[in-house]
């Protein structure tokens, strides 16, 4: 049987980071898309920036 993955969603402040960290505390590979995956840059040019907001949210392209 082949690795099960499961994708856990829902709106902001609902749980999703807590549930992460303690899967990984559990020992389980467990990725937080916003942390791992994502970065705060210039929409423009794709820079990375420091202390942004939610619209500077920018999704690494997964190459």
């Amino acid at each position: 049987m082949g690795v099960r993955n499961y994708l856990i969603e829902g709106v902001s402040g609902t749980g999703k980071t807590s549930v992460c960290k303690e899967l990984q505390r559990r020992g389980y590979h467990a990725i937080n898309g916003d942390r791992e995956l994502a970065y705060q840059g210039d929409p423009e040019t794709g820079e990375p920036l420091d202390g942004l907001g939610h619209e500077h949210h920018i999704w690494r392209g997964m190459t």
